[in-house]
């Protein structure tokens, strides 16, 4: 994934909209060298401003981290919608499904974010609330839809939170063997679709043989 950042023109007094621009830099040196890599300093540099300009906006190095990874929390989300709304899906099952891909085309295309909202980089001190509601919208995004499943009867009656885990731990598995090349990527997004489809087909059926 190419990351671009917006530079302040050499013409204007003001870059525009520089937090938007600290986070597409943020993203960048997360990319190139993990979080030690990151820093207010070089993310100002990115974008072609003064050192001191984005303590306008962030406050310190754990500030930007915090706002690169509500943003991935919020494509994740949206990719997820996307595909409940493309498929048009009703049944728990479809429904679940098209969250699946959703998950794997979100992890496979924005990779950087995946490792940064899932990876340990974050500080679980006082994270802003912000991105706390961000998490729990991407989160809620899978688990109402296992608990609408659940009630409706569609669904095993087990714990909803239990079983969205088990859906999570599935695609993020896979999502993350493909972005570490351990398996190989489908060739194609209809070839990912129907693996997805199958692998959580295996979750939902069980694996195992049905005793005669």
């Amino acid at each position: 994934m190419k990351i671009r950042v917006a530079k302040k023109p050499a013409d204007s007094y003001q870059h525009g909209d520089l937090r938007e621009a600290l986070v597409d830099a943020g993203l960048k040196l997360l990319s190139e060298g993990g979080v030690e890599n990151l820093s207010l300093r070089a993310a100002a540099q990115l974008a072609g401003v003064s050192h001191a300009a984005p303590y306008r906006h962030y406050k310190d190095k754990e500030a930007l981290v915090a706002a690169v990874a509500e943003r991935g929390f919020k494509l994740l989300t949206e990719s997820m919608q996307s595909e409940l709304e493309r498929r048009r899906a009703h049944e728990a099952r479809q429904k679940i499904v098209a969250l699946g891909h959703g998950y794997v085309g979100f992890a496979t295309r924005h990779p950087t974010y995946l490792q940064l909202i899932f990876g340990g980089v974050l500080s679980k001190k006082d994270p802003p609330l912000s991105l706390q509601a961000a998490g729990t919208q991407a989160y809620l995004t899978l688990r109402n839809a296992v608990a609408d499943g659940i009630q409706s009867g569609e669904l095993r009656r087990v714990d909803p939170d239990e079983m969205a885990l088990a859906c999570w731990s599935l695609v993020h598995g896979y999502s993350t063997l493909v972005i570490n090349g351990a398996v190989p990527r489908p060739e194609s997004d209809q070839a990912e679709r129907a693996l997805t489809e199958r692998l959580l087909a295996l979750l939902g059926d069980g694996i195992m043989a049905v005793e005669h």
